[in-house]
C-alpha cells in the first residue's frame, strides 16, 4: 500500500468505507475542479497574515506529500501564492490544503497546481512570526497528524488516519466494488427501493 492508493476513490467512498474517515468543512473548495490528490499531510500551522512556517513546511516536504495549512480559517490575506506554488511543484508535493485563503489564483492554476482552500484574497503577509511546523493540527475540529493520508477531490477533503490507512484501503476497494454491482442492476432496469430493501 502507498498513500497514492487513495487516489483512486472519490472522497465519498471513503467515507462509506469507515466512519473514522473525517471530512474537513465544506469551505475548502478546490482550486482545479477535476483534479483528486492524495498523499501523506505535511502540517504548519500559522496566525493570519503569517506565512513563515508554510515556507518551512515546503522545504522539510517530501515528494507526494499534501501541505496542510491551519490558519485559523482566515478569509484574508493570502499567505499561499505563486512562488509557494512553484516550490512545492519542485518538490514534487501532490497539492495543498489551506484552512484560510491564498493569491495567485491564475499563476497556480497555470501550474497545474491543485490548492484546495476558502478563496483567495491578495492581501500581503508577514514573516514575523515562526508559527509551527510537523505538528498535530486541526482544521474544523477535525484532527490531522502528521502522516495521516489527505484525499481531496471535487467533493471536499477527507483525513484518514495513518494508523487506519491499510484497513480504510481494503474497505473502500470493497465499497466500490459494491458501488459497482448496484450501479449495473441500476442500468439493468432495477429500482433502488428494491435493491436497498425500501420497498414497501
Amino acid at each position: 500500500m502507498t498513500p497514492a492508493d487513495f487516489a483512486a476513490f472519490p472522497t465519498g467512498n471513503l467515507c462509506n468505507a469507515d466512519p473514522r474517515v473525517q471530512a474537513l468543512p465544506s469551505a475548502l473548495r478546490p482550486l482545479l475542479p477535476g483534479r483528486r490528490i492524495a498523499g501523506p499531510a505535511r502540517t504548519a500551522k500559522t496566525s493570519p497574515g503569517q506565512n513563515g512556517a508554510i515556507h518551512r513546511a515546503v522545504h522539510r516536504a517530501a515528494a507526494g506529500e499534501v501541505l496542510v495549512v491551519a490558519a485559523d480559517a482566515s478569509e484574508r490575506f493570502g499567505p499561499f501564492g505563486d512562488l509557494l506554488a512553484d516550490a512545492c511543484k519542485m518538490r514534487g508535493l501532490a497539492g495543498a490544503v489551506l484552512d484560510g485563503t491564498y493569491r495567485d489564483s491564475a499563476d497556480i492554476a497555470a501550474l497545474g497546481f491543485q490548492v484546495f482552500g476558502r478563496g483567495t484574497h491578495p492581501e500581503a503577509t508577514s514573516k514575523t512570526e515562526p508559527g509551527e511546523v510537523d505538528v498535530p493540527v486541526s482544521i474544523g475540529g477535525v484532527g490531522i497528524a502528521p502522516g495521516d493520508i489527505i484525499v481531496g477531490d471535487d467533493d471536499g477533503v477527507v483525513v484518514v488516519p495513518a494508523h487506519l490507512a491499510e484497513d480504510v484501503l481494503a474497505s473502500v476497494i470493497r465499497v466500490a466494488a459494491r458501488e459497482a454491482q448496484i450501479r449495473a442492476r441500476i442500468l439493468a432496469g432495477e429500482s433502488t427501493l428494491d435493491i436497498f430493501g425500501l420497498a414497501p
